[in-house]
């Protein structure tokens, strides 16, 4: 290969690179992340608001009654609570799921939980 070649593949990589990051990025299952709030169990059955060190939110979308995770959360615990503060929907994650489907006979607004060892994300939601 001689340098007027070298020279037009390294042309043509670099303008075909810069293409493909200016590609949109693909759309999210459900639109914009659920706004998970944080806490660490403090074994009293209470949350600290603010852990000692900074955690990574999972990123967490609802899109009718399914629940999709932007990556396997597996050995977490999902659950949905009542105005009342009941478990009305518990499910723990396996490996490589990526979402769950709540039963269709839930609707109206809960209190979403995800259990990830001593890190509980939450939020409100309606379904």
């Amino acid at each position: 290969m001689n340098a007027k070649q070298f020279f037009m593949a390294a042309l043509f990589l670099a303008t075909s690179t810069a293409s493909f990051s200016q590609l949109p990025p693909e759309p999210n299952p459900g639109g914009d992340p659920l706004p998970l709030g944080s806490g660490d169990d403090n074994g009293s059955g209470g949350f600290k608001p603010h852990p000692k060190s900074p955690i990574q939110v999972p990123e967490v979308y609802l899109n009718g009654n399914v629940l999709t995770f932007d990556e396997a959360l597996e050995g977490t615990t999902v659950q949905l609570l009542d105005e009342d503060d009941i478990v009305v929907f518990s499910d723990f994650i396996e490996e490589n799921q990526t979402s769950i489907v709540f039963p269709t006979t839930l609707f109206g607004s809960y209190k979403l939980f995800i259990v990830c060892s001593d890190i509980t994300f939450y939020c409100e939601i309606e379904l």
